[in-house]
Parts: C-alpha cells; structure tokens; sequence
C-alpha cells in the first residue's frame, strides 16, 4: 500500500475520533471542543480527507464553525417541505437538509 494512501487512513480515523471527542466535550468545555474541531478541519485539508455527511453537517456552511444541535444551532422540522432546517447560531446562516422517505 503506498505511504500517501496509509497517510489518509490513519487521518481519517483520528479525525473520526477527534470528532467524538468534541462532540463531548462541547457541553462540558466549549473552547476545547472548538480547538479539536479546528485540528479536524486541518487534518481533512492537509491530506485531501472527506468526512461522512454526517459528521460534515456539524460544521456551518458559511462561517465553518463547529456547531452542535441544540447548544449553538437551531434544529427546526417542516412538514411542508419534508426537511430539516439548521440554523446557526454564530452567523445566523439558514441551510436545509431533504428528508427521502424510503419505500422498502
């Protein structure tokens, strides 16, 4: 396996862990939780690593900041539309996220 690919690897899972850590840690200790999400979006940026859908709608789309549901974002469900509206907080900026129902 090439050393490049192995580099990726082995970010891509601390950047996993670091994230649950910071997820912790956001309700307990608010400045840590910031500085670990920063080290997260470092190590993506340095060696070219996606993070899952999930784990990238923890961070706002406009002011890349980490954002935790319900401590410094606003989580709002519509009927209408069929989706979930997050707000965040530091920014005020407004995104959507589609819900699909699956026919199984």
């Amino acid at each position: 396996m090439n050393v490049k690919i192995k580099k990726r690897i082995i970010a891509k899972k601390r950047a996993e862990e670091l994230l649950e850590y910071a997820i912790y840690n956001s309700k307990n200790n608010v400045p840590l939780s910031i500085v670990q999400a920063n080290i997260i979006k470092n190590l993506c940026t340095k060696f070219n690593v996606r993070l899952d859908f999930s784990n990238r709608m923890l961070f706002c789309h406009k002011c890349k900041r980490f954002i935790v549901p319900g401590f410094n974002s606003r989580i709002r469900l519509s009927k209408i539309r069929k989706s979930i509206n997050i707000t965040c907080l530091f920014c005020g900026y407004s995104y959507r996220k589609m819900i699909v129902n699956s026919q199984t």
